[in-house]
């Protein structure tokens, strides 16, 4: 299974696309910028299918569907009442909300075990089924409660190996440097998981972008539009590696969601967190070759971000309950024969 988290991509660029509002509030020209001439369209539809080709043309029409567009009456939520992004992916990896105790972007070592921890437990085959690369440094204290297990790399961290691709990428990282030191460009981030899954066959891998939320809080609009745009190439050339590995073809699932989502108008939509309710709003993308579900949810049941280990676990045959009784359940719509 391959989890996937875009930080901060709100549900209006991923179901509206470009948003000429917004773009009018941050670059008085916006109408002769590259991005605009790129991704501007007469429709929401269109314009969403310029930003995301593969996403929304292939993806979401043959082989997933998604969840939280509001205008179809779904709606996907987070349990944690912050909206901001240790405690949405501390959320989404353990299974339920702990607001009491994790209040900060800077909490220490997430003292709850993940998803991953589990499958790292059961499967019981080494350190290389499982697998955390992620952007954020956060990632390193987020992703696991017992450091070492398995590799976690997220920002500039590196780790001993002997694939020449994965050093040179370290190498590369170290001198390409993102405008935020506690971030590394997204490229590294899925180049590097790329690599590592290729090497060891992973069995279950969280890949983090991070530079979605970072722009926007930048209220650097085009290269919000730009990430995403790349962010969807680079999905396609992980589903054509699914799609060509025997190992993974025909077995693997696919979660792409988000940790939280953003101000819906123009004067808040580079904020979140609770000041922000309209922050609470996510979406979730599913695709497995169990599930029969194809593009948009409509008059659908609110599912949760609290309901995402569960559903990992359960697509690959596994009862998440088992380690946390308190989680969210399994999304029963992917389940239901």
């Amino acid at each position: 299974m391959i989890l996937i988290t875009l930080d901060g991509a709100s549900t209006q660029e991923i179901f509206g696309g470009l948003d000429a509002d917004i773009f009018r509030t941050v670059n008085k020209n916006f109408e002769k910028t590259a991005a605009f001439k790129n991704y501007n369209a007469a429709t929401p539809t269109e314009r969403r299918e310029k930003l995301m080709p593969f996403f929304w043309k292939t993806l979401m029409t043959s082989h997933g569907s998604i969840a939280g567009n509001r205008s179809l009456k779904s709606e996907v939520k987070t349990t944690n009442k912050l909206f901001f992004s240790y405690p949405g992916y501390s959320e989404i990896l353990t299974g339920q909300a702990h607001d009491d105790v994790i209040k900060s972007n800077s909490h220490p070592q997430n003292p709850y075990p993940s998803f991953l921890d589990f499958l790292h437990q059961k499967f019981a085959v080494g350190p290389n089924a499982v697998a955390e690369f992620s952007s954020w440094d956060a990632f390193m204290r987020i992703a696991t409660n017992k450091p070492g297990s398995f590799v976690v790399n997220a920002a500039y961290a590196t780790y001993p190996t002997d694939n020449k691709e994965i050093n040179e990428l370290f190498r590369l990282q170290s001198q390409v440097l993102a405008p935020w030191p506690s971030v590394r460009h997204d490229y590294f981030t899925f180049k590097l998981a790329m690599a590592y899954m290729k090497e060891h066959k992973t069995r279950a891998i969280h890949i983090g972008f991070d530079e979605t939320d970072d722009y926007a809080h930048d209220k650097n609009y085009e290269r919000v539009l730009d990430t995403l745009h790349m962010t969807d190439k680079w999905i396609a050339e992980l589903w054509n590696f699914v799609q060509s590995d025997a190992r993974y073809k025909g077995r693997t699932s696919i979660v792409i969601t988000v940790d939280h989502g953003r101000g819906n108008s123009p004067k808040d939509w580079s904020d979140h967190g609770e000041d922000v309710p309209e922050a609470q709003y996510i979406w979730m993308a599913f695709v497995s070759p169990d599930v029969q579900l194809r593009g948009e949810w409509k008059d659908s049941e609110t599912i949760y971000q609290n309901q995402i280990a569960a559903t990992l676990c359960k697509f690959i045959g596994l009862d998440y309950s088992e380690q946390n009784r308190e989680a969210g359940k399994p999304i029963a719509r992917l389940f239901a024969k």
